[in-house]
């Protein structure tokens, strides 16, 4: 009577972040390695391995090794340490469905693997967070940072990051149960797989590749490719990945209702997760046990099944098994007639589907209540409960029945056409027979009809020919005035693009002159003098040198940003930054610089502060702006950065208590045609390319820049970007 409301059998898909399994043997000896190893980076690598090996059986521990980890990596300056560790807490807390921390402790490790430079690491974060948004359904998100991991991958030639890539942007497509893009993609990992000779991730496509016919109902086909696969595994001794396969054969015979087959493939499965510690591997094992007793009418077997099940999603704070479990609860209490248990059961499980916005188990749990309050005798509850499952039930099936009136009304159309061609061929008919009645007057009027109109056609052919040749010669007139205004506005903007390179190049001439006369005359000085001069002379000397090379490597850097950015070649790559931590990396490039100065640098710009940019132009904003402030602030003095919210932008500003600009200075900023060496009176003098540069870049992301300043306080450099592509796209 109940069997349709069942929820299916679990399959077990692979996920890249779900394939670490360890058993005791190994933790053991990874726990005998660290009694007897010192405070050292092996100590560390050692330390992050036991996490990932309690990672599945005991997530407290793993947080705990991995935490220590950390602590020591810290101690010992050692960053990939850091790295790794940071990565590990956070791949334990994402197991635990907690993704505001694993978000956390990710992002902190992609900033250190950024500093590093580690493509791979880099690649693995982008992998993660993918994970991360397809656990909640941000399909999306989980595409953009898996497609993001895959062109890194291929990117750096490593073959087994590019089948991962496809593999997970395959299980993106399957959770939204795109069928085809899913398959699409595990056919690319599996032919890349096959090409490399890759054993353990041939076997890992074979598996999802049966996943995909499963949902096809086609099982035999499902069982044939995941028996391919676990050959692969039994080779290769893998006990986790032979534990999936066996698994999955199971969820295929229940399917077709070969009981006695599932129950042998599951107790194989359920005995190689005990073995290896695989708690939500046996989770999923008891689970489908519970669901062959019930098919076999063995509800008491079922329920005990379902409540280990239960007890083992619980300790992992699974929320979409936990409901999974308690709706087949509610299912075996109500064929057991424990009421009290059914309505416990389903008012729980209530209470999870909801907040996970699992409808299914909504279903199942109203059906359950609705049943249970009619056998209690409260048939208004039984009503009420009812008619919830019913909101529930139509809403699923409105998928089906979109579609079901779409084929309905493509029929109808069909048939209406068929009707109207069998109505318009007998008009046709009679309008034959009509003619034909008529044919020797029609025939005169025809002949009468052609002569008449082949006059006009004559008389309009003659007019249209003077006409087109008028319109024609206007036309050419009017294209000529065009080509000769077009040729003079060319010829003046060459003008003055020329006379503004000669100004820029003679502005840069002068700059490049000035550091290098400053090397030649204290070079000079030191090789003429360098027995006669002091300690202190000599070191005054060679601080100049070092200002004089500071400010050279400042203006080289600047022309070739800004010389790319002129030819055409600098390529505009927008994503969604997080200004908070770009703006921290600016502030610890340039601390040392502040520090020199005594200068306090305060940041206010939080993290979470996103906007819409190529992050390489906004960096390169960011550090110009940032480097100008502590040029032109006094010895300790004060800069600081803060962002706030300007509707569809984000403002940034950067302030300092300089000596600041007058308003007749402020006008000349911005400009390559303005010779910058005229502007103010501090003694820190530049280009102003780096400005140039900045309003370039900015206008390049769709924002804006300006200056606010008051001679004698000092200056606050504001620029904005917009917090979408939709807004720069309009920009």
């Amino acid at each position: 009577m109940y069997r349709k409301y069942f929820l299916r059998s679990v399959l077990l898909p692979l996920f890249i972040l779900t394939l670490t399994a360890s058993g005791q043997e190994k933790q053991d000896s990874l726990l005998n390695v660290l009694r007897n190893s010192a405070n050292d980076t092996n100590r560390v690598k050692t330390l992050n391995e036991l996490s990932i090996s309690f990672r599945n059986a005991d997530y407290k521990k793993s947080l705990q090794y991995a935490g220590e980890g950390l602590q020591l990596a810290r101690q010992l300056n050692y960053k990939r340490g850091i790295a790794l560790s940071l990565r590990n807490s956070g791949l334990t807390w994402y197991r635990q469905n907690d993704f505001k921390k694993a978000s956390d402790f990710l992002d902190q490790s992609f900033l250190i693997l950024k500093e590093l430079g580690d493509s791979a690491g880099i690649a693995g974060y982008y992998g993660s967070a993918g994970e991360i948004y397809l656990r909640q359904q941000l399909y999306g998100n989980a595409l953009k940072y898996f497609s993001q991991s895959l062109e890194l991958y291929k990117n750096t030639g490593n073959f087994k990051g590019v089948i991962h890539s496809n593999i997970n942007i395959g299980h993106t497509y399957y959770s939204q149960e795109k069928y085809e893009k899913a398959m699409e993609f595990y056919i690319k990992a599996l032919n890349l797989a096959e090409k490399n000779k890759a054993g353990k991730e041939i076997g890992t496509c074979y598996i999802n590749v049966a996943n995909i016919l499963n949902t096809q109902s086609d099982f035999k086909g499902a069982i044939q490719y995941l028996g391919k696969s676990l050959a692969i595994f039994e080779g290769m001794n893998d006990k986790y990945n032979m534990g999936v396969c066996y698994n999955n054969i199971a969820a295929n015979y229940i399917n077709q209702d070969s009981l006695n087959q599932a129950m042998l493939y599951l107790g194989k499965a359920l005995q190689i997760y005990i073995g290896i510690e695989d708690k939500k591997g046996q989770a999923a094992c008891y689970l489908n046990m519970g669901i062959v007793s019930d098919k076999n009418n063995e509800y008491s077997k079922a329920k005990n099944y379902y409540l280990s099940a239960l007890s083992i999603n619980e300790a992992l704070r699974d929320k979409y098994r936990i409901t999974t479990c308690l709706a087949n609860l509610s299912i075996s209490y109500l064929n057991l007639k424990d009421y009290n248990a059914v309505i416990e059961s389903s008012e729980r499980g209530l209470m999870i589907a909801k907040e996970i916005n699992v409808f299914d188990a909504q279903r199942v749990f109203y059906k359950s209540l609705s049943e249970t309050y009619d056998s209690l005798g409260n048939f208004k509850k039984a009503y009420e409960y009812f008619k919830l499952f019913k909101q529930v039930d139509d809403s699923l099936a409105s998928a089906d029945n979109r579609k079901q009136v779409l084929e309905l009304e493509a029929r109808y159309n069909s048939e209406k056409k068929e009707i109207e061609i069998s109505n318009l061929t007998k008009d046709i008919k009679l309008q034959a027979i009509k003619l034909e009645k008529n044919r020797n007057f029609l025939i005169f009027s025809i002949v009468i009809i052609l002569l008449v109109l082949i006059l006009l056609l004559v008389f309009y052919r003659l007019y249209s020919l003077k006409l087109n040749s008028s319109r024609l010669l206007a036309q050419k007139n009017e294209e000529l005035k065009l080509m000769n205004h077009t040729l003079s506005d060319s010829e003046a903007a060459l003008k003055e693009l020329n006379a503004t390179k000669d100004k820029f190049f003679t502005i840069i001439a002068h700059d490049i002159k000035n550091p290098l006369s400053a090397y030649r005359s204290i070079t000079k000085m030191l090789s003429n003098s360098f027995y006669e001069l002091s300690e202190q002379q000599k070191l005054e000397y060679i601080r100049g040198i070092n200002r004089s090379s500071e400010n050279l490597y400042e203006l080289f850097q600047n022309l070739l940003q800004w010389s790319t950015s002129q030819s055409g070649t600098l390529q505009y790559k927008p994503q969604e930054i997080d200004l908070g931590i770009l703006a921290f990396k600016a502030v610890t490039l340039l601390q040392e610089s502040a520090d020199k100065k005594n200068i306090q640098i305060a940041l206010n710009v939080k993290t979470d502060t996103y906007a819409c940019g190529d992050i390489n132009m906004v960096s390169t904003i960011m550090t110009n702006l940032l480097s100008n402030a502590i040029k032109y602030s006094g010895e300790g003095g004060v800069v600081e950065v803060n962002a706030s919210d300007e509707g569809n932008y984000i403002k940034i500003a950067v302030s300092d208590n300089g000596i600041g600009i007058t308003d007749e200075d402020i006008e000349k900023l911005f400009r390559v045609e303005i010779d910058h060496k005229t502007i103010g009176d501090s003694e820190e003098k530049g280009t102003g390319i780096g400005l140039i540069l900045c309003k370039e870049f900015v206008s390049r992301n769709g924002g804006n820049i300006w200056v606010e300043s008051t001679f004698g306080k000092g200056s606050t450099f504001n620029f904005t970007l917009p917090k979408d592509m939709i807004i720069k796209a309009n920009a």
